[in-house]
């Protein structure tokens, strides 16, 4: 049944046409497409079984559905790849994409473009599959541009409204995150090209492809081991040179320094969007990219990939302590989390950042959709400002909230614990010591803006009185709850002593279980549980001193250093500055000045000319035969005069 594994794409792209070409009702569109991400996750679940029956050697399943291109020695074939990465990355998708179809058909309820939306949806799911289920570079390729493209289109969703919270432009938002990723995307193909002219294939493994055998670029990496490119004044290997194109792909994607700047406006979008593309999915396919491709990151990259996740975790880390928006503290949660993430793969613990990977799918998502009932329950209400009290009115929605919040903020023994814990533990071991400083003051950061937020909205008194709130329906709350039970148990699938995860991995990524640190465990989840009281009872304590419109009780006695943290220490603007504002200018100028005078006057300037000798000729088509026999007499001497002359 292994050779089946095609269905599990198939099912949300047979859901996406129908409701594209058939449904016209929000109902029926909610229902089918619920239902194919459903029945993709399930079959998905027997798959995964069928794959552990198998000896630990023969777990890896590639099936080649037809030959995609076939160009001089340019062979692409359309192949899935089933393996223990693929696996746990497909049931991810389904299964938290199942629970967010069903909060979506809740949350949905009334919108203008239901279908659109379900179809859409539908299309990110099947795209995503391919992504993580390509056996190649360019099927995965296919699958990365198509995510970006349901990004786009999901995120300006709401493209008839002018603005949403925090004054965001939903057609905005969608083009900025289309062109930043561009940047990624470009490099991507660079490093393809540059793959295929080292190793004559995209494949990932050798496949068979009728009589021939394409070479995989992860099993034959070691062959272009040593070998050098150079340009002028320095020489890099060249799988340096591959590795760092890639990474620049990654960080479009996964939202790292420089590139993260995308992803808290991509918020604009419907709250179910922001859970499964921009928290607990898409944004991970970098993450994904780097643990597939391993092989051919040298050392150097490596490095780099270290840093970057580091500086990203720590400076998105404390960009979310000073938002209000209550989507926005999440979205730059998420930008800091995928540092932790890129963190751990540079430092080479590739299944521990898959592990995070996973955790942070379940428990983000868990936050996403409990601001998203939230914000249902208080009449589209996103400032935390105008919130509080809401515990008593809204029971489901908080404990779920808590149960989340703790598992982001790394309180044992809930799964975000275990699975941060490994990532700050292997950089300790590795003697990482300032990237160990770097993520525990990032961590600590998750922990305090988390008490923050917990105690600001559920905690006190409503603070703007003109909305009744209420608890959301049970299509909202139920996934809230199954999500829940997920973030508390998540855990165990990499517990310290089983390391199933790492060694369910381990023929993909070669990786063997650290020791555990017990005594860094306590220290990190202690002061997890210490900086959440005290962000909260420091909240509690100043909540008269929170006003709609005003100003964090901390901002007096931060400052300058508070309102950089609010605006993300000015990356926007300084890309505003530097970047966007030039480009604008270019681009008046070439329409306005260059193209008008230059290019038009040019082709125009030909016209007129050709035009004008045109009408000169014409004057000397005067009709009488005297002038036609004189000009043929000039041209009889012309011609005898230069055949004499050239004698």
């Amino acid at each position: 049944m292994l050779e089946f594994i095609w269905i599990i794409p198939l099912l949300p792209l047979i859901g996406f046409l129908v409701n594209t070409f058939a449904i016209r009702r929000e109902r029926e569109a909610g229902l089918v497409a619920t239902g194919a991400v459903a029945g993709s996750f399930l079959f998905a679940v027997i798959m995964f079984f069928l794959l552990a029956a198998l000896p630990v050697e023969e777990r890896q399943v590639n099936v080649v559905l037809w030959e995609w291109i076939n160009t001089g020695g340019f062979r692409v074939p359309f192949g899935l790849l089933f393996d223990p990465l693929s696996a746990v990355m497909i049931l991810l998708v389904t299964g938290v994409g199942s629970l967010i179809h069903v909060y979506s058909i809740g949350y949905m309820h009334g919108d203008a473009r239901p279908v659109r939306y379900f179809a859409y949806l539908n299309l990110f799911i099947f795209m995503m599959l391919i992504l993580v289920m390509a056996d190649n570079m360019l099927l995965l390729f296919l699958g990365w541009e198509g995510v970006g493209l349901c990004s786009f289109l999901l995120i300006g969703h709401w493209f008839d409204r002018s603005r949403v919270p925090p004054n965001l432009v939903p057609t905005n938002a969608a083009v900025k995150a289309f062109v930043v990723n561009r940047i990624g995307d470009a490099a991507i193909l660079l490093a393809m090209a540059a793959i295929f002219s080292q190793f004559g294939s995209l494949n990932f493994f050798n496949v068979e492809l009728g009589d021939t055998t394409l070479p995989g670029f992860i099993e034959n990496a070691h062959t272009i081991a040593g070998k050098t490119f150079s340009i002028p004044g320095q020489t890099f290997f060249v799988t340096t040179g591959i590795s760092f194109l890639l990474l620049i792909g990654v960080t479009g994607k996964s939202a790292q320094i420089p590139l993260f700047v995308w992803l808290p406006d991509a918020m604009a979008g419907p709250t179910p969007v922001s859970a499964l593309i921009h928290a607990a999915t898409m944004v991970t396919a970098g993450v994904y990219l780097i643990a597939r491709t391993h092989e051919i990151f040298s050392p150097t990259t490596l490095n780099w990939v270290m840093w970057i996740g580091a500086l990203t975790a720590l400076i998105a880390g404390t960009a979310s302590v000073a938002q209000w928006d209550i989507k926005r503290v999440l979205a730059y949660s998420t930008v800091s989390q995928l540092g932790f993430m890129i963190a751990a793969a540079g430092m080479g613990a590739f299944a521990v950042a898959i592990f995070h990977l996973l955790t942070h799918g379940v428990f983000k998502a868990l936050l996403f959709l409990g601001s998203g009932s939230l914000i249902h329950g208080t009449h589209e209400t996103q400032d935390m400002r105008k919130m509080g009290g809401l515990g008593k009115y809204m029971p489901i929605t908080f404990a779920t909230y808590i149960v989340g919040a703790l598992a982001l903020a790394g309180v044992f023994p809930l799964e975000g614990f275990w699975s941060k814990d490994e990532i700050i533990a292997t950089a300790w071991s590795h003697g990482h010591f300032v990237i160990f400083a770097m993520l525990v003051i990032a961590s600590l950061t998750t922990a305090f803006y988390m008490g923050r937020q917990i105690a600001i909205i559920f905690f006190g008194q409503q603070r703007d009185k003109s909305y009744h709130a209420h608890e959301s329906g049970w299509l909202m709350t139920g996934p809230l709850l199954i999500l829940m039970i997920g973030t508390v148990v998540g855990g165990v699938i990499n517990l310290p002593g089983t390391h199933w995860l790492i060694d369910w991995l381990h023929p993909v990524m070669a990786e063997e279980a650290e020791p555990f640190n017990t005594t860094l465990a306590v220290i990190t989840g202690v002061l997890a549980v210490v900086v959440v009281l005290a962000s909260w009872w420091y909240y509690m304590r100043n909540a008269a001193k929170i006003k709609v419109g005003g100003k964090d009780p901390l901002y007096h006695y931060l400052g300058d250093i508070w309102e950089g943290m609010a605006e993300a220490w000015y990356f926007n603007e300084i890309y505003n500055a530097t970047i966007a504002r030039n480009y604008r200018r270019l681009s008046v100028f070439l329409a306005r000045t260059f193209d008008p005078q230059g290019i038009d006057d040019m082709v125009n300037g030909v016209g007129r000319v050709l035009g004008r000798a045109a009408s000169g000729v014409r004057t000397s088509q005067t009709g009488y035969v005297r002038t036609y026999a004189f000009v043929f007499l000039i041209g009889v001497i012309i011609v005898i005069g230069y055949l004499v002359l050239g004698l």
